[in-house]
């Protein structure tokens, strides 16, 4: 893997959420491979850095590329300092320090497949027992294919890279000791998050 690529503003719902204007291209920014957290097995529980209070999860269907093409799935989180990138975008600064911290991407085992049903499986993010976010990969704005041509337009996509889709609505903070379900189908694994020592 060279790196992990990150689509923004892929939802509908999420951008009236953030009560930011339409897009008419995909929203891109990058991630270092270093920051990655992945759980290795369905119905485990990993732990995560809590970085700071406002450390938003952004549930995200997740996809990694075998040269140009898919070959594998699962769900994730981009995690975000809210109120960093927003003072970022007040400014108009790149918001990669609102970004890039430990444990700021965090993905499930992977489901060996280049087939585009997975589209069509609900996912969900269920924090602390409530159902936080919940829709399904064909509500993007954005397809997989779709981004994965937009993004080669700048730069090279290599065999292994992981690309995370976007978000829909309902994102929001995690706090000390949050147990955060991320379920794509019958499937599911398990964050908990401590304060960062």
């Amino acid at each position: 893997m060279d790196k992990i690529v990150c689509f923004g503003k892929n939802y509908q719902d999420h951008i009236v959420e953030l009560g930011d204007p339409a897009v008419e291209k995909p929203v891109i920014f990058l991630k270092p491979p270093s920051i990655l957290k992945q759980c290795q097995q369905w119905g485990q529980t990993i732990q995560a850095v809590l970085t700071e209070n406002e450390t938003h999860y952004e549930c995200e269907l997740v996809i990694r590329l075998n040269k140009d093409r898919i070959d594998a799935y699962t769900i994730g989180l981009d995690m975000t300092l809210r109120q960093q990138q927003a003072l970022l975008k007040k400014n108009g600064h790149p918001w990669t320090i609102s970004k890039v911290f430990p444990d700021a991407c965090i993905i499930g085992p992977w489901i060996e497949s280049s087939d585009a049903d997975f589209l069509n499986i609900p996912f969900q993010f269920i924090l602390d027992g409530e159902v936080k976010q919940s829709s399904y990969g064909k509500n993007m704005l954005f397809k997989p294919a779709e981004l994965i041509r937009y993004a080669s337009q700048f730069f090279p996509l290599c065999t292994g890279d992981i690309l995370f889709t976007g978000t829909p609505a309902g994102v929001g903070p995690v706090k000390k000791d949050s147990i955060g379900v991320l379920k794509m189908g019958e499937l599911e694994y398990k964050v908990q998050w401590a304060p960062k020592k």
